[in-house]
């Protein structure tokens, strides 16, 4: 091997990777994508919408940018965003080859070989990874090279401004992506402003591209906490001190996880994992603290593994102090397996002996490759629809909601991304909140809550925030109205939805700019003290429901919603609680909805006559606005007229925008609920 044609070195090297990584790579593509990789395949049919990753406050699209080459040529399938992932992963080859041949070219080609056969989590990330961590990861080892080869050029007294500008870009696009990558950014950092001495104004090319180029992430941070969550050292759920209490005495086991003693079925999983046999553990163990310490004797003479050695020490040290390092995240480690693969290829050869180096690396390889075994064996039994995948054929949901016309739906975070991905966007569906980062935007909702013909899609075996299906049905029953439930393999679908009253209303007229039919205008009731508004005459009412402004406050968080037959007497009939919204099924635009916006309200009233309609602030000094109060006219159930569509559900939001405003419905309730989402959408 060592007498092969250098040119052939990274070949050769990756011909082996594809070897070690297939069984793994045929048993990632019998395996559906799960929510995350769904996401990163949507932001690949939709470049240049947004710039984090879908649904959270940090991450870059760079993925998306990388896999939407794959989906053009080969449609939305699974195969497609695999194949990206599969690409990837091999490329930690040739940089660990590159990087080694830094410290000395005949360490290249062993630790090329060494990640080739690496251990067996970095097979999991080859085939089935959390999004932004592959990308991540090749990111931070080009960032290394480029140190070392821009620490060179310093000490050549060259001023190598095109390098340093491209590492600062790289640099800013690894932050950007995910911000484990701080630590090496920080490492390369310090290394080469200590190599350029006498040139350190130079450092500037690359700080200021870095700048710029992590821009969406660190403008982003100055005024959204959420952005930094990541990175938080302290929140309302835990403090600083618990959490280093719990992580720190669990370290050597996450190390252990990086080098291959334990590893977990899916990322960071804590339930299932496949362990390395005890003698093979112990000689992981030995083997790699042999190499290292061998490699921090030999580096007092050579700065480049001197990086190294720092890098991969940095990447430990920051760990334990983001909350988000819990104690089975691995994945937050891996930066320091690159660096850690070239100073063990380079530590043998450091004693004059390359002989020794191969022997090693052919060791640990071996060790690795036969703790991986467990971890094959693990995926070739495990049923994707069980823990820990949690992955169920969602096909059977897609038919149903095929033969009942059904294009929109709400479900919990996996399931919503998956059935939009699987399905082509065909069935666009989405969250009814954001389960992980609450208030945050999400790319679907809107188009959900502006369409008319909704399901519900509830995957009682994945957990999630939303309620079970019994819980919702008993919602439904309170809210009123019919509906019908269906099954579906792992799914339970909600849908043909009909409200307890029509879709035809009346602004309240004795409710001033709450009653013109405009929600350009709104009032401004006390945030203090109930606001009561009376009707020129009682009347029956089968729902009133109270609609926002387009600018301006929302309605109350926290209220009490009640009518008067007499004006004097008053019965609740819809009750709103800080922090409940998520419990408060109503029916908007003709579809049950958690209304977590504080938009439109809408409170069923069967037909009861109404004489006034007051508003009462709960423990609430917030400002509020008022839209409209709407009035729905008793009408016998079977007279009714329907909560059918009558606007192209093909629009885009601009030209819905349009049609709204130039065509008014103002006798329909979902005119004004729709015109609300369509202004507020962007």
């Amino acid at each position: 091997m060592g007498a092969s044609p250098v040119r052939y070195h990274i070949p050769l090297a990756l011909l082996l990777g594809v070897m070690v990584r297939a069984p793994f790579w045929a048993e990632a593509l019998r395996t559906p994508v799960d929510g995350d990789t769904a996401i990163v395949g949507l932001m690949a049919r939709h470049l240049g919408r947004g710039w984090t990753m879908w649904g959270q406050p940090y991450g870059s699209p760079l993925e998306a940018w990388l896999a939407a080459p794959f989906l053009a040529l080969m449609g939305p399938r699974a195969e497609a965003l695999r194949l990206c992932y599969f690409l990837l992963g091999l490329a930690l080859i040739p940089v660990a080859y590159l990087l080694a041949r830094r410290l000395d070219p005949r360490a290249a080609l062993p630790a090329a070989v060494l990640v080739a056969c690496p251990p067996p989590y970095f097979l999991l990330l080859s085939a089935l990874p959390p999004p932004m961590y592959p990308s991540s990861l090749v990111l931070c080892g080009i960032l290394l090279l480029l140190a070392l080869r821009l620490g060179e050029r310093f000490q050549a007294e060259r001023l190598p401004a095109g390098e340093l500008v491209l590492a600062g870009v790289l640099a800013g696009l690894a932050a950007w992506t995910h911000l484990m990558s701080l630590s090496i950014v920080l490492g390369g950092g310090i290394y080469l402003f200590l190599r350029a001495r006498g040139r350190r104004a130079a450092v500037l090319y690359g700080l200021v591209p870095f700048l710029v180029v992590s821009a969406p992430w660190w403008t982003r941070a100055l005024v959204d906490r959420q952005a930094t969550r990541v990175v938080s050292v302290s929140g309302r759920e835990e403090r600083f001190a618990s959490h280093l209490v719990e992580v720190l005495p669990r370290l050597p086991r996450l190390l252990g996880g990086v080098f291959g003693l334990r590893t977990p079925w899916i990322a960071d999983d804590a339930d299932h994992i496949a362990h390395a046999p005890s003698w093979m553990a112990v000689a992981i163990v030995l083997g790699y603290a042999a190499a290292l310490v061998v490699a921090a004797r030999a580096s007092r003479r050579s700065p480049p593994a001197r990086l190294l050695l720092a890098a991969a020490a940095l990447v430990v040290a920051v760990f334990p102090f983001p909350l988000r390092s819990g104690p089975d995240s691995i994945r937050f480690l891996t930066p320091l397996y690159l660096p850690v693969a070239a100073l063990v290829a380079w530590a043998g050869l450091s004693l004059g002996r390359p002989r020794r180096a191969w022997i090693l690396v052919l060791g640990l390889a071996s060790l690795h490759l036969g703790a991986a075994r467990g971890l094959l064996a693990a995926w070739r039994s495990a049923d994707r629809a069980a823990a820990p995948f949690l992955l169920p054929d969602l096909a059977p949901v897609r038919r149903l909601l095929n033969d009942h016309a059904v294009r929109r739906a709400y479900a919990s975070y996996g399931p919503a991304y998956r059935l939009t991905f699987e399905s082509g966007e065909r069935i666009v569906a989405s969250q009814p909140w954001n389960e992980r980062f609450l208030h945050y935007p999400l790319p679907y909702l809107d188009e959900v809550r502006f369409a008319r013909n909704v399901a519900w899609v509830l995957t009682p075996r994945i957990p999630s925030d939303l309620p079970a299906p019994a819980a919702f049905e008993a919602a439904l029953g309170a809210a009123g109205g019919r509906w019908r439930r269906g099954e579906a393999g792992e799914g339970i679908v909600f849908h043909d939805f009909v409200p307890p009253f029509g879709p035809r209303v009346e602004p309240l007229a004795t409710a001033g700019a709450a009653g013109d039919a405009s929600l350009a205008t709104a009032l401004s009731p006390s945030p203090a003290v109930p606001s009561t508004w009376m009707l020129p005459a009682p009347r029956a009412l089968d729902a009133i429901t109270l609609v926002a402004g387009l600018e301006g406050p929302r309605l109350l968080r926290s209220m009490d919603v009640e009518v008067s037959s007499d004006g004097v007497a008053f019965e609740t009939v819809a009750r709103r609680r800080r922090r409940d919204e998520r419990a408060d099924l109503r029916w908007v635009n003709g579809q049950p909805q958690y209304v977590v916006d504080h938009d439109v309200i809408s409170a069923p009233l069967g037909g009861r006559a109404v004489a006034a309609v007051r508003v009462t602030p709960v423990a609430s000094g917030d400002a509020w606005a008022l839209g409209e109060i709407l009035l729905h006219p008793a009408e016998d159930a079977a007279r009714r007229a329907p909560w059918d569509e009558w606007l192209d559900p093909n629009l885009t939001w601009a030209e819905r925008r349009r049609a709204l405003l130039s065509s008014p419905r103002p006798d329909r309730a979902d005119w004004y609920s729709r015109l609300l989402v369509a202004v507020r959408h962007r």
